[in-house]
């Protein structure tokens, strides 16, 4: 634990990576919690990081992490930064004593996953998991009315997360990225473990390329639509279907099966009127983003990690929640490659 964490009434943070999410966490930091202060931005990008600095009214920002280590007082980092760069990050920031935050996925490898959960371990900071929809009001109520019994014993846990559009290029190599299934499907590999609540038995994964022929040209086992079935051994089956772009709509929903009754959470239509018209038609907006979707949840798991720093708690979801997920996506790939299932030999 650093030093004088007992004694702190907010907490400094650094964030690194000015990017879409990276800015949703800057704009929470400055306007909605009181108990933090963004002292500092990163990227790696100097015209990116001056811009992001200016809107959220801060002066300080570097295009190395290195440079605010040397120059800056805080406690804890925000890494928003590309997938394969978390590992030297976190690093870097866990040998200085700072508590990390990190968006998800944890890692593009296991091996990357395990060296990160071995320098976090030696130092002692607190580390949560960017996994924001255990935040979102309705997910957690759902999963609250799973443990209460309220469907019975659980059958089935099916997650659906689609985007509008297609990811940047840097997701189309695996190698960075960890592929679609981790970068636009770690949320809901996450959320069918975390409501299964067990290790998963076997993992066996369908995904073909529909519609990114430019992403094939480079990456060949690039895809962009999937569909994956996690089952457990004393418990549900678990079925995530996934795919980008999808053009119509961000849809990120769940339903979970139990022996004695449903539940069904998310909705891809916006909480807005509908429009009936003359030619027997209704028309509603539908969610565009999952910054709009999912934004009570991203406020939330943060002030939750500042109260865990100030409160000396254990943030959840957790280091070990983050290596569980890029232990399944690996596992899932592996099954990709053979066309059978394969059993889950991950740990947990």
């Amino acid at each position: 634990m650093t030093e004088g964490v007992k004694e702190l009434d907010r907490v400094n943070f650094v964030l690194v990576g000015a990017g879409r999410a990276g800015m949703v966490h800057a704009r929470n930091l400055v306007h909605y919690i009181p108990e933090a202060r963004l002292c500092a931005l990163v990227d790696l990008n100097p015209e990116q990081a001056k811009k992001s600095a200016e809107e959220v009214g801060i002066s300080k920002y570097y295009t190395r992490f290195e440079e605010a280590l040397e120059k800056e007082a805080f406690e804890a980092v925000c890494i928003a930064s590309l997938t394969f760069t978390h590992r030297e990050i976190i690093e870097q920031a866990a040998r200085a004593g700072k508590h990390i935050f990190c968006e998800k996925p944890l890692a593009q490898t296991r091996t990357e996953a395990e060296r990160i959960r071995e320098v976090v371990r030696a130092s002692g900071v607190k580390f949560q998991i960017g996994f924001m929809r255990r935040y979102d009001p309705g997910i957690r109520k759902a999963w609250e009315m799973v443990r209460e019994g309220k469907i019975g014993q659980l059958v089935l846990i099916k997650s659906t997360g689609r985007g509008p559009g297609l990811p940047p290029d840097w997701i189309w190599d695996r190698s960075k990225s960890g592929g679609m299934l981790a970068e636009v499907s770690s949320h809901d590999v996450d959320a069918v473990l975390w409501f299964a609540g067990q290790k998963p038995d076997t993992v066996f994964l369908m995904a073909r390329n529909f519609k990114g022929q430019k992403a094939r040209e480079k990456f060949p086992d690039f895809y962009d639509h999937y569909v994956l079935t996690v089952n457990f051994q004393d418990g549900p089956m678990g079925v995530i279907d996934g795919g980008c772009p999808v053009g119509y709509a961000y849809d990120a929903r769940m339903e979970i099966l139990g022996t004695e009754g449903m539940i069904r959470v998310g909705e891809t239509d916006v909480p807005e009127p509908v429009w009936y018209t003359l030619e027997k038609k209704s028309v509603r907006e539908t969610q565009s983003s999952w910054r709009n979707r999912f934004k009570e949840g991203y406020l939330e798991e943060m002030k939750s990690f500042i109260r865990c720093i100030l409160q000396d708690e254990q943030p959840s979801p957790s280091l070990e929640d983050g290596f569980r997920v890029v232990e399944v996506v690996e596992t899932a790939h592996q099954s990709l490659q053979s066309g059978k299932p394969v059993a889950f030999e991950g740990e947990w």
